[in-house]
C-alpha cells in the first residue's frame, strides 16, 4: 500500500486575498490488498471521519495549545468521511488553516497503517496454530 499525497495552497477571496492550504491523497493497493479488501468486503469500512466530533471535541478541551484546540475544532467541522474504496479515488481537501489539514493527513496516514496492519493479520486466519510465548512475539507454525 502506498499513499500518494500532494500538497499545494492557493489563493481564496476576491476582496480580502486569504491562503488555503490543499491536499490531494489517495491510496495505491497492491493486488494481494484489494484481494483481501474483497474478500473481507472492508471497502466500505470507514477509516477517517471528521464528523466524529465528540472525539475532536475532548482533544480540544485537553490540549494546551491554542493552535492545536483551534485545529481540533476545525476538523470537528470539516465534514470529511474516507472509506478504504474512496481512499483509492482520492480526497481533495482544502482547509484554511494548516494545522488543520496537517491533523487531517495524519489520521489518515495512521488509520492506513492500521488498514495495513489488519490486512497482514487477517491473513494469518488460515487455519495455522499461533503459539504464544508471553516472554517473545508470536509465532506463526
Amino acid at each position: 500500500m502506498q499513499l500518494l499525497i500532494k500538497r499545494g495552497q492557493q489563493q481564496t477571496g476576491l476582496i480580502s486575498s486569504k491562503i488555503s492550504f490543499t491536499m490531494t491523497i489517495r491510496a495505491q493497493y497492491t493486488d494481494e490488498e484489494r484481494a483481501l479488501i474483497n474478500k473481507h468486503s472492508l471497502g466500505g469500512s470507514i477509516i477517517y471521519d471528521s464528523t466524529a466530533t465528540q472525539g475532536y471535541l475532548d482533544r480540544a478541551g485537553s490540549s494546551q495549545s491554542a493552535l492545536r484546540t483551534a485545529g481540533f475544532l476545525a476538523l470537528a467541522k470539516m465534514g470529511l468521511s474516507v472509506s478504504i474504496a474512496s481512499l483509492q479515488k482520492g480526497h481533495q481537501i482544502q482547509c484554511p488553516d494548516l494545522a488543520e489539514l496537517l491533523e487531517c493527513e495524519n489520521a489518515i496516514v495512521e488509520a492506513c497503517k492500521n488498514v495495513k496492519n489488519f490486512l497482514a493479520a487477517a491473513e494469518t486466519f488460515d487455519g495455522r496454530e499461533i503459539v504464544v510465548d508471553l516472554d517473545e512475539k508470536p509465532m506463526a507454525h
